[in-house]
């Protein structure tokens, strides 16, 4: 009991924070965030690098501002995926300045083709953008050390989720 009072103490304040790394709104480079599909997915094909893509409400999701906080802004995390994958941001906030318009039905329409239930889900397509290799969320004990292994382990498998 007093493990759940703490995580979720522990999540209601990191949703008063504001950790939330920068996002492209245009363009594409290994290691960093963008809301430009079209381009990360080009990049991906000619770099040959795995696209994570981060559908969350970044501006009032508790989980998605704790894995903000204790994985995307450490620096093992930007070290590992500036060499490892290209990372997409699908945004869903309560602020709509966040979002540029011409992305707002485009990011709906991906959260119903990919079936995104909650925030965040962190999904692993293969170099093409066409394949789904695995899927994550978050968890209370994360850390750049464990994100790492997990999407490691998914690519190690490079199969495609049943």
């Amino acid at each position: 009991m007093k493990t759940h009072i703490f995580s979720f103490l522990t999540i209601s304040i990191l949703a008063l924070t504001n950790v939330r790394a920068e996002v492209a709104t245009e363009g594409a480079e290994p290691g960093k965030w963008t809301m430009d599909l079209a381009a990360a997915t080009k990049l991906a094909k000619e770099k040959d690098l795995p696209i994570l893509i981060n559908f969350t409400g970044s501006d009032w999701c508790g989980w998605c501002k704790l894995m903000d906080k204790k994985v995307f802004a450490q620096t093992e995390w930007k070290e590992y995926a500036a060499k490892k994958l290209i990372l997409v941001t699908i945004d869903f906030p309560q602020n709509k300045s966040i979002v540029p318009s011409e992305y707002v039905a485009r990011n709906n329409s991906l959260q119903q083709e990919f079936g995104i239930k909650g925030y965040p889900t962190y999904v692993v397509l293969d170099s093409t953008g066409e394949k789904e290799l695995g899927r994550l969320g978050a968890s209370p004990d994360a850390s750049p050390q464990k994100f790492i292994s997990e999407i490691n382990n998914i690519l190690s498998k490079g199969t495609s989720k049943p």
